[in-house]
């Protein structure tokens, strides 16, 4: 049975994870999610671990962009203070060091293998291993604006934002907005536009990074605390590319159940 459940309203790819991102009128998705999508991370060196704003809040206040819109060129960091700098350059990771107040690190996500060097330095604590991807969970994350309406209804106070949950693909639901509408997608396959196919859809639980403030955007720890009490913390869905293929603003959304 197939039934179309709603349009694109929204795409968003973030070239450095846990940074703020860029929305996009379309994009290419292949089997790693959006093309370009989480390429680079921040990496604390004292101890050598990925950042995220899970405990680093202050990467929200940092975003992230390709110089062109096919994710296959320079990514540009822009700065609290305004600036924007070139990942690659060792003048952007002395920035980010100040930032933070400690050495920091940017790197992208390596596919090439290693050569002998590079893990001898590795084998001696020299160097860090590569990253095989900087996703947490899957490669990409829904979320529908149903389910962002029906928070708002169980707290109207609060402001749900759908920039606090860094979906991939925001899916207008219209009118449906009476419960967690990602739940009843989880039996199924959404195709998106022409022939992209979503698979492997599991409830995405949410953490504290909801909460954090962002350029117009409060703290706000009842974000948090309203999908725990209504939905044991869970709002939206990851998913795994079934089939590739380009998606754009307003191409429907069917489910294949």
């Amino acid at each position: 049975m197939q039934r179309q459940i709603g349009t694109v309203q929204a795409i968003w790819r973030y070239p450095v994870k846990s940074l703020r991102g860029e929305a996009l009128a379309e994009a290419q998705i292949d089997e790693r999610g959006i093309v370009g999508d989480r390429r680079w991370a921040l990496r604390e060196l004292a101890r050598g671990g990925i950042m995220s704003a899970r405990i680093w809040a202050a990467m929200l206040q940092l975003g992230a962009r390709y110089e062109s819109s096919d994710g296959g060129a320079t990514v540009y960091l822009e700065l609290p203070d305004g600036r924007s700098m070139r990942a690659g350059d060792p003048l952007t990771d002395q920035a980010l060091s100040a930032i933070f107040g400690r050495e920091i690190r940017l790197e992208a996500v390596r596919r090439e293998r290693l050569s002998p060097a590079d893990l001898e330095a590795i084998m001696r604590g020299e160097a860090f291993p590569p990253a095989r991807d900087f996703f947490d969970e899957d490669v990409l994350h829904l979320i529908a604006s149903g389910t962002l309406a029906h928070l708002r209804e169980l707290r109207p106070a609060a402001d749900f934002d759908p920039r606090r949950f860094r979906a991939n693909i925001y899916i207008d639901t219209g009118a449906e907005h009476d419960g967690f509408i990602e739940d009843r997608w989880l039996e199924g396959e959404l195709v998106v536009g022409e022939r992209v196919r979503i698979v492997g859809m599991r409830p995405a639980i949410r953490c504290v990074m909801t909460t954090h403030p962002q350029p117009d955007l409060p703290r706000d720890v009842s974000i948090l605390r309203t999908a725990a009490q209504h939905h044991d913390a869970y709002v939206g869905v990851f998913a795994a590319v079934g089939e590739s293929g380009s998606i754009r603003l307003g191409d429907p959304v069917v489910l294949s159940c």
